[in-house]
């Protein structure tokens, strides 16, 4: 089952974000086949402020699972996590469903 997952990171969280980002890569390297794609969320000066990620997981404990272990998480970074069930209708311009 696909899960959309919107992060949203606690103000000021840049350098704990920094300090623990080789935990977090290779956490979800060790997790890649959960992942459809992941990848940071930026302001305008190019920070990076939360996440979003589409998650391909058993069911919604195994999604929430994916978020509560990852070092970001951990470490104090996330303000808020958003799961929902999600379905692709479009891909690379193409509709699939």
């Amino acid at each position: 089952m696909l899960f959309a997952v919107r992060i949203t990171d606690k103000p000021g969280m840049g350098a704990t974000r920094r300090g623990v980002r080789d935990a977090h890569i290779a956490y979800l390297s060790a997790h890649a086949a959960m992942l459809v794609l992941a990848g940071p969320v930026m302001d305008a000066e190019g920070n990076s402020i939360g996440s979003v990620r589409l998650v391909e997981a058993e069911n919604r404990p195994a999604a929430e699972r994916l978020c509560a272990e990852d070092p970001f998480a951990l470490a104090g970074c996330f303000a808020s996590v958003e799961i929902d069930p999600y379905r692709i209708v479009f891909r690379d311009g193409r509709l699939v469903e």
